[in-house]
């Protein structure tokens, strides 16, 4: 998957969730997206920054809440 595709899926993740939640959680938009797109090869914590991005950009809070282990 090109980047561009992946910034559309968060693009469109972000403006599902904004909708109908007051806030963005990176464990569950990672957790989406990698259900998505399981070949991913974006790191869980560099895609959790990308979606972080995208949800500031539109001033919706982040719950940042990946847990890697």
């Amino acid at each position: 998957m090109h980047m561009r595709e992946l910034e559309n899926l968060i693009e469109q993740y972000v403006n599902s969730r904004r909708r109908r939640h007051s806030f963005i959680s990176t464990g569950l938009a990672v957790k989406a997206l990698k259900q998505i797109v399981p070949a991913c090869s974006v790191s869980d914590s560099d895609l959790a920054n990308m979606i972080a991005n995208r949800a500031i950009d539109y001033n919706l809070p982040v719950s940042f809440d990946l847990n890697e282990s």
